[in-house]
């Protein structure tokens, strides 16, 4: 007799469903999280203020959290 030491598991509709709103939710707070870093880069002054809506868009929270750390760095304009 041979060992499968894995099951195979057959997705339901339902597991598609709660997998495709994760995702959308996922995609749509990275949204979020880009646009409030571009929009702070721009009131800020930075230069590269596209780089880091990729970094925000790409990392989701820890790039939201980099941002954070480094805007420091620059000074708010009004």
């Amino acid at each position: 007799m041979i060992f499968i030491p894995f099951h195979i598991y057959a997705f339901t509709p339902f597991h598609w469903i709660f997998m495709l709103l994760g995702g959308i939710l996922y995609f749509v707070i990275s949204l979020f999280i880009a646009k409030y870093i571009h929009k702070d880069a721009l009131k800020r002054g930075i230069k590269n203020s596209e780089f880091w809506l990729l970094i925000g868009f790409i990392l989701n929270l820890i790039g939201l959290l980099l941002y954070v750390f480094v805007r420091k760095n620059y000074e708010q304009r009004t």
